[in-house]
């Protein structure tokens, strides 16, 4: 069975673009949890920083991450990215090795 995998993905944004880039994020999240491989998916913002939105992210597996950013509303964001951005976007992956099973130690 493959592990879960937990995403943790950083958007820096544009200031005069923050409130904007913050409308498209929160429907990504509103998307995304309706995909059956997401466990959770959680969208940050930067307290220091509210130019800085942070994903954490949830994944059954590899795969159903890999299918996630297969979606059309991504593909498309990610066309235009830098219309929002200051930077790329940093992403990484990790591969969960407690159980996500809470009633299991």
């Amino acid at each position: 069975m493959d592990q879960m995998c937990t995403v943790i993905a950083y958007f820096h944004a544009k200031p005069e673009k923050q409130q904007e880039l913050e409308k498209i994020l929160q429907d990504f999240v509103v998307q995304t949890r309706q995909e059956p491989g997401c466990i959770n998916y959680d969208l940050h913002q930067g307290d220091e920083d509210p130019n800085v939105f942070v994903f954490y992210e949830n994944w059954r597996s590899r795969s159903d991450w890999d299918l996630h950013n297969q979606k059309p509303f991504l593909k498309s964001f990610l066309d235009k990215r830098m219309h929002y951005l200051t930077k790329e976007i940093g992403v990484k992956t990790y591969t969960m090795r407690s159980p996500y099973d809470k009633t299991r130690p």
